[in-house]
């Protein structure tokens, strides 16, 4: 019986053995079916077909003729230097051989540059006109400028503490001297 028994035993783990072997076929079988049903993890889109993109449409624009161009309004006059003929400002209206005469003085210990402004004046003279003048230095002006009311404007170069200065307005009237004396932090302004 023990022969008995272990030839059953060996068929049945035989048995046994062709059992598990087919079940593992089946089992592969079906992973393999399930594996082929999943798709792949990138799956690859088609490119969108290309839209018509519109061309460009190039339009000139017309330059206007020269005599179409209107003229833009000049910078003002009065913002820029002082170009006159003295003579043709007297207080009287008339031709004059004398224009404003005036003396600017730099009482500073420092070089300065002295601006003055003109209003612009019955004759339609306006502007500036400046002058550098070294430390207690002088400038005399005689019948040079238009008359008209001036205001003074001075940048005081000193190394140490610049600074500015200003005064007026003065109305110069008439050929008698004018004095624009400047210091560190005003002018002065002295006449007829």
């Amino acid at each position: 019986m023990t022969i008995l028994a272990l030839i059953l035993s060996a068929c049945n783990s035989a048995a046994n053995v062709q059992a598990q072997a087919s079940e593992t076929a089946l089992v592969s079988t079906m992973i393999v079916g399930m594996m082929s049903a999943i798709p792949p993890a990138s799956t690859l889109t088609a490119a969108p077909a290309p839209s018509e993109t519109p061309s460009l449409t190039l339009t000139q624009t017309p330059i206007p003729a020269a005599h179409e161009i209107s003229p833009t309004p000049l910078a003002d006059a009065c913002n820029g230097p002082l170009f006159s003929n003295p003579g043709e400002s007297s207080p009287s209206g008339g031709k004059s051989e004398n224009g404003a005469s005036v003396l600017i003085a730099n009482n500073t210990k420092s070089p300065v540059t002295v601006s003055l402004y003109l209003s612009k004046n019955d004759f339609g003279q306006c502007g500036f006109v400046s002058y550098v003048l070294a430390p207690k230095q002088s400038i005399s002006e005689i019948d040079q400028l238009p008359f008209g009311c001036y205001s003074a404007f001075a940048y005081i170069n000193d190394p140490k503490n610049p600074s500015t200065a200003s005064g007026g307005p003065a109305c110069i009237t008439g050929p008698d001297k004018t004095t624009f004396t400047v210091s560190a932090d005003k002018i002065k302004i002295t006449g007829p």
